[in-house]
């Protein structure tokens, strides 16, 4: 049962989720999404997460089973150091 898709992460900020699925695919992990479709097309306060809450509108990321631990390892792992400029001014 490896190959079934389990919930790694949940949550109602469509940016987050954004962040979270682009660092799945960097690591190459299958994943699937639900609830990341926009709310509103006309009016993007809709789409915000405290919208998202009060209509009950998660966004919900699921991996395959045998990649649930290195997924929430990528997750979890902060790489903003990555982005310091070495330049000394």
């Amino acid at each position: 049962m490896d190959n079934e898709f389990i919930e790694i992460f949940t949550t109602y900020d469509p940016v987050e989720a954004e962040i979270i699925i682009t660092k799945l695919k960097d690591e190459e992990i299958e994943f699937t999404v639900t609830g990341n479709a926009q709310l509103s097309v006309t009016m993007e306060t809709f789409n915000a997460p405290l919208s998202r809450m009060a209509l009950k509108q998660p966004i919900k990321i699921f991996v395959k089973e045998n990649d649930a631990e290195r997924a929430k390892k990528s997750v979890t792992t902060d790489q903003s150091d990555l982005l310091r400029d070495d330049l000394e001014y």
